[in-house]
């Protein structure tokens, strides 16, 4: 492995941990803790005492996720192969859902009034939250599949020629008429 390839390796996982721990704490929310809560006198000092916390986790795991994030699009955007249409699409509708889970988390977990008064209908915008959070994984492992395009293909005949790639692995002619 070359030495930038271990910045890659961190950036990564600087990316996919921090999204483990807020969709993981998003699913675990709305599942467990909100209805357990529910019926219990102490939920109000509970949920206060817990989102303090979690709020702090929300902001550490989003700066990582946001610096990895621009430093990964960097690298998949400048690379050869380069990303298809399927991975722009994935990439766009991952980046608003990041945008929203974000953005809904900061006021589920917030002190100012707004977000008290967002928090009045914390189990509609927390399985929103739950929702886009798990899309954003679904859009992130089909960005991981998406076939790539080589960016300088010789082209002897002329002809439009396309060469799709696995990220990181096979090369296949979509213009092969061979069928073994």
């Amino acid at each position: 492995m070359e030495p930038t390839d271990y910045i890659k390796l961190l950036s990564r996982w600087g990316h996919i941990l921090p999204a483990v721990i807020l969709v993981g704490g998003s699913i675990f929310m709305q599942t467990t803790l909100i209805p357990a809560l529910k019926d219990s006198d102490d939920a109000n000092d509970v949920k206060g005492t817990i989102k303090r916390t979690w709020a702090k986790v929300i902001m550490i795991c989003a700066g990582i996720i946001i610096i990895s994030g621009f430093y990964n699009a960097y690298i998949a955007f400048k690379g050869d192969p380069k990303p298809t249409p399927v991975y722009h699409a994935a990439f766009t509708a991952k980046l608003i859902l990041v945008g929203i889970v974000f953005y809904v988390s900061s006021l589920l977990s917030g002190r100012s009034e707004v977000a008290i008064k967002f928090q009045e209908q914390e189990a509609k915008w927390g399985k929103i939250n739950m929702m886009a959070a798990i899309l954003v994984v679904l859009f992130a492992g089909l960005m991981n599949v998406a076939p790539r395009v080589a960016r300088d293909i010789p082209n002897s005949d002329n002809s439009s020629h396309s060469t799709l790639m696995a990220p990181e692995t096979t090369t296949v002619d979509i213009n092969s008429t061979d069928e073994g």
